[in-house]
């Protein structure tokens, strides 16, 4: 069964594990190919879609010039 997650569900997250609220939430869709796959970048045509499916992503600004990352989908 697909979850879907929402930009509440993202931003509790967040707060749960970095321990401040995210500045900004973000979703990418994923993208299939009907035709063409891997000649888009080398000139041909492609028929894509998007899709429902994607990766999440929210963000903090830091003044330490650490980047942390975390992944719901790993283990620590």
């Amino acid at each position: 069964m697909t979850q879907h997650l929402t930009a509440d569900a993202l931003r509790k997250d967040f707060l749960a594990v970095f321990g401040q609220e995210a500045d900004q939430t973000f979703f990418s869709p994923g993208r299939i190919n009907l035709i063409g796959e891997h000649t888009d970048y080398n000139g041909g045509h492609v028929f894509p879609a998007a899709i429902s499916l994607g990766t999440y992503g929210a963000a903090r600004k830091r003044d330490d010039q650490v980047l942390r990352f975390y992944s719901a989908n790993f283990e620590d």
